[in-house]
């Protein structure tokens, strides 16, 4: 058993990303590597599992590993879900897996109807100062019918709903990110006439006649929250980028997007560094969240062991 091949077209944080990845599946995991990133990819990387939707291995709870396999038997009969299981189930570089392993279990506290769940929201994004009350969340969330929203099949990496003190809701959208960009999935498709609806309604930007040519993937997820909640008329709507500190292009991509928009909306998209997330949440009231946010830190950010 080793490590596994790397990729020449790794820059130096995904190079680094991928070898603890690597590491984690040959010291911790003691299994061998796979092909990737397809099922039917001729190479093998260090980063890649094998028969992980058996195993469970790229999950770090069975609850999660669980709640995973009914998201899957979801896409069954709604295949709108944007799941690909091989990625999900096997490659553990995958900002997939990763939100799923970050938020799993405190989706699990909500249906426990555990207040630990509200205080660990509220710990990881101080800045969103409304937050009472956590009421939902979900993982790879498509609002539907999509027609009603931004009609262009975009989803939540993870959805969550909220109260104020006085009851009113609001929608907090969060996207994560490991080693890929953020605007690396732009559409290319035709737009529908419903975001351009919604731009001019809102007053979304601050020239009134700019409309994007192509929509980024952050302007996508923008409008898809901000149709959520004019859809469900809801009090508040946050969108949070939740990425590595390493993420330079982000913060390049938030700012630029923050300057053509209306003073209003500027404070409504937050980035997040996943270092930040573990930090602030870690002394929350819960040894079993303590234990599991300490094992997502040395899975996915502990770089000094080969530092």
């Amino acid at each position: 058993m080793d490590k596994g091949a790397k990729s020449e077209s790794d820059n130096t944080f995904t190079a680094r990303c991928r070898l603890l990845q690597s590491i984690h599946r040959e010291t911790i995991l003691k299994e061998y590597y796979g092909k990737g990133p397809h099922p039917n990819s001729p190479n093998k990387y260090g980063n890649m599992l094998i028969n992980g939707e058996k195993s469970g291995s790229n999950f770090l709870n069975d609850y999660t590993f669980q709640y995973v396999k009914f998201k899957v038997l979801e896409k069954q009969i709604n295949p709108v879900l944007t799941i690909d299981e091989h990625r999900l189930f096997n490659n553990m570089l995958s900002s997939m897996p990763m939100a799923f392993n970050l938020f799993g279990l405190i989706r699990k506290f909500l249906e426990d109807q555990n207040p630990v769940a509200t205080e660990i929201i509220k710990a990881a994004f101080p800045s969103i100062e409304w937050i009472d009350k956590v009421s939902f969340l979900d993982v790879e969330f498509i609002p539907r019918p999509i027609p009603n929203y931004t009609n262009d099949k975009s989803a939540f990496d993870v959805m969550i709903l909220a109260k104020d003190g006085k009851g009113k809701e609001g929608i907090i959208s969060i996207e994560t990110k490991y080693t890929d960009l953020l605007g690396s999935n732009s559409s290319s498709q035709k737009e529908p006439d419903i975001k351009k609806k919604l731009i001019k309604e809102e007053r979304i930007f601050s020239d009134p006649a700019y409309v994007p040519e192509k929509y980024s993937q952050l302007d996508r997820n923008f409008l898809l929250t901000l149709a959520y909640k004019k859809v469900h008329k809801l009090k508040y709507f946050e969108h949070v980028i939740l990425s590595p500190k390493e993420d330079h292009h982000s913060h390049k991509e938030i700012s630029a997007f923050k300057e053509i928009l209306n003073t209003e909306f500027k404070n409504k998209i937050i980035k997040v560094d996943i270092e930040e997330f573990v930090e602030r949440t870690n002394n929350c009231n819960s040894e079993e969240y303590e234990k599991l946010i300490n094992k997502f830190y040395t899975r996915y950010l502990d770089f000094s062991m080969f530092s």
